[in-house]
């Protein structure tokens, strides 16, 4: 988490609700909104509350740092 930003993006999904997005800070710098999480899913998908997903075409590996 100490790698990512909150993003103002928010984006909506009539099955698990908003998602909210984060900025990756990587080595090559900033990637705008890679990475998203249901931190309040509705209650039909709330298993995936508070987990985070990656683009897999901004993001090519996670490492990870102590």
């Amino acid at each position: 988490m100490a790698r990512l930003e909150r993003s103002t993006h928010i984006t909506y999904c009539p099955f698990k609700g908003d998602a909210t997005y984060f900025h990756l800070h990587a080595e090559d710098g900033v990637i705008e909104n890679a990475v998203w999480s249901y931190e309040a899913p509705f209650e039909v998908t709330m298993q995936i509350k508070r987990y985070l997903a990656f683009y897999a075409s901004r993001v090519d590996r996670i490492d990870q740092t102590s």
